[in-house]
């Protein structure tokens, strides 16, 4: 059966679109490379697998200000807490300068997910009918055919999929890269994918975890700013009541020393950590999430370019493009908070609403 749409990549926009597009009465079927849904949302877990730990992805929503993200915690029934803050912060200067303690400006109405973003994945994933997804299966080729679009991947059972349309919800720069399009496919479109930097992809994030949030009881309030790093901010990254215990931070260092000390990296972290929160507290585990080595996340034009937040990008990437079957939607085409996990959902809203409900069997 063909399907009525098929959505590359299984990240937050995608699965929102694969959620909507479903609603309105397509059917749609989620193509996703990876081993797992979510992209650049990701979680760190116990042992078990299960126990939630903290965010190695994006982190911070702030539903005050953004009412797309309200309205999908309201719609898919999650609940939010305060990033805390309270306390003091460290200044670090490095290694041999004792650090300073001083206070420094809360984030304006930050919050998080009880359970970290991957709460919202997993609810995204729930409400999908059972098979919508498919994990594992890469897109390398696209074809525009008179009937619809052909989509190729490296699945051997499915090698082809046939669609009416189909959503590339993957970062315009990675879509470019790795997607083989037709001879005719528009040459300011493909540079225009190309020139749109994906968000997080130089930057690599660290998750400290603990037995308890102990800086607070030092008046600490987890966060670090740093000239020398490797961590150059960290934040409490706690669960909703103090537990699971976590500090999340960016490291700082280009992603060319991060590879040349890629296997003392983590000792370099506990270093830092031990200098500004004391040495008597030792991590139970340090999780370091490099996205500059991902290949669905990173382009070499990610890495020689200037490390910024994408700006919004031209209307070309919102619009239907091959006599309306084909359509990109991933964050960065927003044309708000690109990037961001408000830029997935606002994404995804737009092209579902453009693209609208499905016809009747009579229509």
């Amino acid at each position: 059966m063909t399907n009525d749409i098929t959505i590359i990549g299984g990240g937050l926009a995608g699965l929102a679109i694969a959620l909507l597009l479903t609603e309105q009465g397509h059917r749609v079927q989620v193509l996703e490379a990876r081993d797992r849904v979510g992209g650049r949302i990701r979680s760190a877990f116990d042992a078990t697998g299960d126990g939630y730990l903290g965010d190695l992805g994006p982190t911070w929503v702030w539903p005050t200000y953004q009412p797309v993200v309200k309205h999908w915690v309201d719609k898919l029934s999650l609940q939010t807490f305060d990033q805390y803050t309270q306390g003091y912060s460290v200044f670090d200067e490095g290694p041999g300068r004792e650090p300073e303690t001083c206070f420094l400006p809360d984030q304006d109405g930050s919050m998080r997910f009880v359970g970290g973003p991957q709460a919202l994945i997993d609810a995204l994933l729930g409400r999908l009918p059972r098979g919508t997804v498919q994990i594992g299966c890469k897109v390398h080729t696209v074809s525009i055919e008179n009937s619809g679009v052909k989509v190729h991947t490296n699945d051997d059972k499915a090698p082809t999929i046939s669609s009416r349309k189909v959503i590339v919800a993957l970062p315009p720069r990675i879509a470019a890269h790795t997607i083989k399009w037709p001879e005719d496919f528009s040459a300011g479109l493909k540079q225009t994918l190309e020139r749109m930097p994906t968000w997080m992809a130089p930057h690599a994030k660290v998750l400290a975890v603990y037995d308890k949030p102990f800086w607070r009881e030092k008046g600490l309030s987890g966060r670090i700013a740093s000239r020398s790093g490797p961590l150059v901010e960290t934040h409490d990254n706690s669960g909703a009541n103090g537990m699971p215990a976590a500090i999340f931070g960016f490291v700082g260092w280009p992603h060319t020393v991060r590879k040349q000390r890629a296997g003392i990296l983590s000792q370099d972290v506990l270093e830092q950590l031990k200098r500004c929160f004391g040495s008597e507290v030792t991590p139970t585990a340090i999780h370091i999430e490099d996205w500059a080595t991902d290949p669905l996340v990173t382009t070499p034009s990610d890495l020689s370019g200037p490390v910024s937040h994408p700006e919004v990008g031209p209307a070309i990437l919102r619009q239907p493009h091959c006599s309306g079957r084909l359509w990109f939607a991933g964050s960065e085409t927003a044309a708000q908070s690109p990037g961001l996990i408000e830029g997935a959902l606002v994404a995804a809203q737009q092209t579902a609403l453009t693209i609208g409900p499905a016809a009747s069997p009579s229509g």
